[in-house]
């Protein structure tokens, strides 16, 4: 009889831990299913954001980079127009000089120095469009981590975090613990923000 009881206490408390784990796990991964955020621990000081998950979902910026890519691409076509043009002129060139076409010797070379002048048009235009590049690539950063900083500011008024990381693949943060990431929160108001706008 006194096994009997034994035994039952033992099940009964086995059952109670299950119940107990069921319940609180459950209701974690409603509370995720329900807002689409992964929980945090409460009372936690010490957060991070994942930076290449932040920017590829924030609408803002995937809309500038868009428009960035497709403003590179387009001066990348143009420059690559104006190089054929001048591949072209070169060859027309070097065909009319075979060719004997050229009256003197001097409209030769008068000819001969066009090219190297637009030749060195061209690869200043070429540098130009990589230095604009850079510089508005620089920019559009430092519009976005402006933004982003500024929202934190507010965001944190009310969530009391003492320090919010920032990582990034191959970045300093090599392993954080699930219940520390803040990325979806902050990717879901910024978003909002940004449609308010």
């Amino acid at each position: 009889m006194k096994n009997f009881s034994i035994g039952l206490n033992i099940v009964l408390l086995i059952a109670v831990i299950v119940l107990y784990v069921l319940h609180f796990s459950g209701k974690t991964k409603n509370v995720e299913e329900q807002t689409g955020l992964s929980a945090v621990v409460p009372n936690a000081k010490i957060v991070y954001i994942n930076m290449d998950s932040l920017l590829s979902n924030y609408e803002q910026s995937r809309e500038l980079n868009e428009a960035f890519l497709k403003k590179v691409e387009n001066n990348r076509t143009e420059l690559n127009m104006k190089a054929k043009m001048f591949e072209q002129e070169v060859v027309a060139f070097q065909q009319k000089l075979d060719n004997n076409g050229f009256v003197t010797r001097e409209r030769a070379e008068q000819a001969q120095a066009d090219l190297m002048v637009k030749r060195q048009n061209l690869q200043k235009l070429d540098q130009e469009l990589m230095e604009t590049t850079q510089r508005e690539q620089i920019e559009l950063n430092q519009k976005l981590f402006t933004e982003i900083t500024n929202f934190l500011k507010e965001y944190n008024k009310t969530k009391g975090y003492q320090l919010i990381l920032s990582t990034t693949v191959g970045g300093n943060v090599f392993y954080a613990e699930d219940g520390f990431d803040i990325t979806k929160d902050v990717v879901n108001q910024l978003n909002q923000q940004y449609r308010n706008k």
